[in-house]
């Protein structure tokens, strides 16, 4: 039979506190962080995924996410200069775009070809000004010049499917993740992990009192 000291007790409370300050580090990072681009995108768990030192790097479009599959994954990814960026279709979520997209844009000049054409990359330029619903399709951008590059998936926009590629090291807002393990791409694991340590820690603090006059004391 497990026996539970209120040592051990105090100290799962303790552990639970320390992470909900993880989390709240993380929100904070999430809302502020590359100009507050993505603070209501559903799926970004407040982390960039490091893709440096690699020649190609791939981004799902159309991913799980934002109540549907209107998500990119992993959201924000850093490269270094000259990498190549291929944004893949998963065939999910109806038709899709990748369109570089400043925050300081007019958005009511979308239909204009013109106004696509001044951004940095724009998976429209090679399918007619139309989007893609097709499974596999594979849209290629190389990075070469440095800087911060919010995109977006145009008529997802209102629905927060958004990402953001990162070009050089130096310009990352946040706490980095490998890419590939996972970190940026919904946060899940996450989540639970600080959910259930939040509830824990709560229930813990709370029930102290209680404990204490079931125990009396120390047990080892």
């Amino acid at each position: 039979m497990d026996t539970y000291t209120r040592r051990g007790v105090l100290k799962a409370g303790a552990a639970g506190v320390a992470t909900l300050g993880l989390s709240s580090a993380a929100s904070g990072q999430q809302s502020s962080a590359y100009g507050g681009y993505l603070a209501e995108e559903g799926t970004w768990d407040g982390l960039t995924a490091d893709a440096t030192g690699l020649d190609e790097v791939t981004v799902e479009v159309g991913a799980s996410g934002n109540n549907g599959n209107f998500a990119f994954a992993p959201p924000v990814v850093l490269v270094e200069p000259g990498t190549t960026v291929q944004w893949q279709w998963t065939g999910a979520g109806g038709g899709h775009n990748v369109v570089h997209f400043p925050q300081d844009v007019d958005a009511s000049n979308l239909t204009n070809e013109d106004f696509f054409d001044q951004f940095a990359f724009n998976s429209q330029t090679e399918t007619e000004g139309t989007t893609i619903n097709e499974e596999g399709f594979v849209y290629e951008y190389t990075a070469e010049e440095t800087g911060v590059f919010p995109y977006v998936c145009t008529p997802h926009r209102t629905l927060q499917m958004k990402g953001v590629l990162v070009v050089g090291e130096d310009n990352a807002e946040t706490e980095l993740s490998p890419f590939g393990s996972g970190g940026g791409d919904g946060g899940t694991a996450l989540s639970t992990v600080v959910g259930g340590a939040a509830v824990f820690g709560g229930v813990t603090l709370a029930g102290v009192a209680a404990y204490r006059e079931l125990v009396g004391a120390d047990t080892e």
